[in-house]
């Protein structure tokens, strides 16, 4: 192991404590999330595949030769796993920025522990709604932490450091939000992924509401489709997922379906490490004092203005739908419907009475 450091007793010492956070904050959170998110949007127009030629030491570690197709994959499929992929980096950068707050206004060190950053947040609450209480409670007791977090001591809060801040407060909320919203249950899509792939994703479903009827035949022309004529609801990939909301909600088994917009995914994903970025530099010098490191992470320059409502816009985000009917078998589930950005519109598809038709031109 790379740190100097060995077991002395049954609690984390002072020195101990040091040489972890002064490993710990050599990191620089922004670099790792904005290479994640270039590297999803390279891949996402790439048509590369790996071979044997071009990614020999992979395939010699299997034993396989040029005749070997372990990597064949059907390309339209490459659209689907970055959105899956995107959808993952969204929630640890949300995730990343709250149990970090946490670990700056909420922890306390457990009983004979030094203090450390790096074991705050290592030793949070495994549930969020813990993390998430804890923090509010915290900020609430006092609202001027948020600044302290955020802006280098002695940092005059007017102009644009005002703009900043209340964006900077806007994507930290939008992090709970995406922890703890019930409509959609984005936090168990995350869970779906990381527990066994429990998801179906489709990248080859279109789902566009249309105010103009099929012809006779079956046929609807391509003018029934555009701006002001109808309404795209599932025009990306399709990430689906079971879920059964929180008991406190009393509701059976849901279906859930999210509409993954790439760009506007990683945007948010981007946001809100800009914002963990800033107070990860401002808790890394408060740790360093005197002595910074050469290589520490620059502070960002924080983006002032972009609202989550103005990255989302109104977009269509997810639709929703009863599986089973609540554990008492006579309350009604709730209402299926899509979701958009702090919104809901209750709809009910009648797959009962569903047609087949074909788009023509005309």
């Amino acid at each position: 192991m790379h740190l100097p450091i060995r077991a002395q007793g049954t609690t984390l010492t002072d020195e101990q404590a040091k040489i972890l956070d002064d490993e710990f904050f050599l990191a620089n959170p922004l670099n790792h999330f904005s290479s994640r998110v270039s590297m999803l949007l390279e891949t996402a127009r790439s048509s590369y595949e790996a071979s044997p030629e071009n990614e020999p030491e992979f395939f010699n570690a299997l034993g396989l030769d040029s005749a070997d197709t372990a990597l064949k994959f059907d390309a339209r499929h490459r659209s689907v796993q970055v959105a899956i992929d995107a959808l993952s980096l969204r929630h640890q950068a949300a995730e990343a920025l709250t149990r970090f707050i946490y670990a700056r206004v909420a922890a306390a060190p457990r009983d004979g522990d030094a203090k450390s950053s790096w074991l705050a947040i290592a030793d949070s609450p495994t549930p969020m709604i813990k993390v998430i209480e804890a923090n509010k409670a915290a900020l609430d007791a006092d609202p001027h932490q948020f600044l302290q977090l955020l802006f280098p001591p002695g940092t005059v809060v007017e102009g644009p450091a005002v703009s900043a801040a209340e964006t900077a407060v806007a994507w930290a909320n939008h992090a709970v939000w995406l922890l703890t919203n019930d409509e959609l249950s984005v936090n168990a899509a995350h869970n779906k992924l990381k527990h066994g792939l429990a998801t179906s994703a489709r990248g080859d479903v279109r789902i566009e509401l249309i105010t103009t009827p099929p012809n006779e035949d079956g046929t609807i022309p391509t003018s029934a489709f555009g701006k002001g004529k109808s309404l795209p609801l599932f025009d990306r990939p399709m990430l689906t997922y079971l879920s059964r909301p929180p008991k406190d909600l009393r509701q059976g088994l849901e279906a859930v379906s999210l509409r993954v917009d790439l760009p506007v995914v990683l945007a948010e994903t981007w946001m809100m490490a800009n914002v963990y970025a800033a107070m990860f530099h401002i808790a890394a010098r408060e740790h360093y004092g005197e002595n910074l490191p050469e290589d520490l992470a620059p502070y960002p320059t924080l983006v002032a203005g972009r609202m989550p409502e103005q990255v989302i816009g109104g977009r269509p985000l997810g639709y929703r739908s009863a599986v089973t009917l609540p554990p008492d078998g006579t309350t009604p589930p709730r209402p299926s419907g899509v979701a958009f950005f702090k919104q809901f519109w209750p709809m009910t598809i009648d797959f009962g009475s569903k047609t087949q038709g074909v788009v023509v031109d005309g």
